[in-house]
């Protein structure tokens, strides 16, 4: 199967470790992530980046 990773933007910081939480919880592996919204910018986006992880999934019963 292949591994497709996607990212989530979330802006609030109490909702990206909510949903965080929730996607480990399911077997995914997630990480944060954030980038300038514009080359060279000072404000930035939030990102959680999600991977469904096989190995986890069997184990988070």
């Amino acid at each position: 199967m292949e591994e497709k990773e996607m990212l989530i933007k979330i802006y609030n910081q109490q909702d990206r470790l909510d949903v965080a939480q929730i996607l480990i919880k399911n077997g995914y592996t997630v990480s944060q992530t954030k980038r300038a919204r514009v080359p060279g910018g000072k404000t930035v986006d939030y990102f959680l980046k999600v991977k469904l992880d096989e190995e986890n999934a069997k184990t988070t019963k």
